[in-house]
């Protein structure tokens, strides 16, 4: 098979993205070796592939278009030959092949008070260009049915495949940040800042309930991103705002902290739970169905409530460390193989569609 993937985010982009994009293709090309693999890229970026890729045998095809919905719209199915194009969020207009594209979330048509009037226009090309779309694959069966329900042309087409762990993620090894943090005394929360996360009313909470000092404080890991970033007084140690740290010292972070808090007000994944779930980390985390289905063992709460968030972090700090709940999370192989599997059963629908015009 022929395969056209959108790593347009593999250089640039949020941490989180760039890694999966990554672990797909690192995937993709070493658990199917008879596949052709060819990469969209910035042109920008064609140096820092090449070495990424190194020896692999991945192809690259350079885009020259940005944003990125934009070169996916207009550039993405032109830039290689291909039995399919694997895009994400956005669907090429034009093409030959099949037409697989990866929607994160849909999130803007059901929640718009989260996003800028920009982005949201922005965002509206993702629904719209879906209907060319022959498969729109997503991480979790809470996404795909959200999608179904807020676009409803689209619910014959979605196939939820789930999302693996990032490789490089997998393979780190955990090194103290330098935070001066003691091994369990902490809580953690992981995350961009923005209004959808929730940081404030988690920040607002722990603070009026008692439940952080600056021996044992809220240590907030993410940068600031979109609208209503949460503000706290940076004398005030009891909650400690980081900014970014790499994937050994996050490892560190979530498997030494005394509860990972998630106060996200919706998701249509949550890599950090299953970060947090495969290092070992307690957990207290928003009663939102992504999260349900990720790790259905944790203690929830309601995000938009500070005295039950309050709550839930008062009950897990009372005892003794309770045990990291078990986390539903695929390996990449199997994310790999839901996808091709979806895009060998409509190849074949559409050669029969095609013989049976004849």
């Amino acid at each position: 098979m022929r395969v056209l993937f959108d790593a347009y985010w593999w250089v640039e982009g949020q941490p989180s993205g760039r890694r999966v994009v990554d672990s797909f293709v690192r995937t993709w090309s070493a658990s199917r070796p008879d596949d052709e693999l060819t990469v969209a890229v910035p042109r920008r970026h064609v140096d820092r592939v090449r070495e990424l890729v190194g020896d692999a045998p991945i192809g690259i095809a350079p885009v020259r278009l940005n944003p990125h919905g934009v070169s996916v719209l207009a550039e993405l199915g032109s830039a290689a030959d291909a039995d399919v194009v694997i895009a994400q969020n956005f669907t090429p207009l034009r093409t030959r092949a099949l037409r697989a594209t990866f929607i994160h979330d849909l999130m803007f048509e059901q929640h718009p008070e989260f996003f800028t009037r920009l982005e949201r226009l922005y965002f509206a090309g993702m629904p719209w260009s879906a209907r060319r779309a022959d498969l729109v694959l997503t991480s979790t069966r809470a996404e795909a049915d959200r999608i179904a329900r807020v676009r409803p042309g689209l619910a014959a087409k979605v196939v939820p495949v789930g999302l693996g762990v990032p490789e490089s993620f997998r393979s780190r090894r955990a090194a103290d940040p330098g935070l001066g943090l003691a091994p369990g005394g902490f809580l953690l929360c992981v995350g961009r800042l923005n209004a959808r996360k929730n940081t404030g009313r988690l920040v607002e909470a722990v603070l009026a309930a008692g439940l952080v000092t600056p021996d044992r404080p809220l240590v907030v890991v993410g940068e600031p991103d979109g609208l209503a970033a949460a503000r706290h007084d940076p004398g005030d140690r009891r909650v400690r705002f980081v900014g970014g740290v790499d994937d050994g010292a996050l490892a560190w972070l979530y498997g030494n902290c005394r509860l990972f808090v998630f106060p996200s007000l919706d998701e249509g994944f949550g890599l950090p739970v299953v970060e947090a779930g495969l290092s070992g980390a307690p957990m207290a985390l928003s009663d939102i169905p992504a999260f349900r289905e990720l790790a259905p063992g944790a203690a929830f709460f309601d995000p938009l409530d500070p005295a039950s968030i309050a709550a839930a972090v008062r009950t897990e700090l009372a005892g003794p460390p309770s045990p990291s709940p078990a986390v539903e999370v695929p390996a990449w192989t199997e994310v790999v193989g839901r996808i091709r599997a979806a895009v060998e059963e409509r190849l074949e629908e559409r050669l029969e569609e095609r013989l049976a015009l004849r």
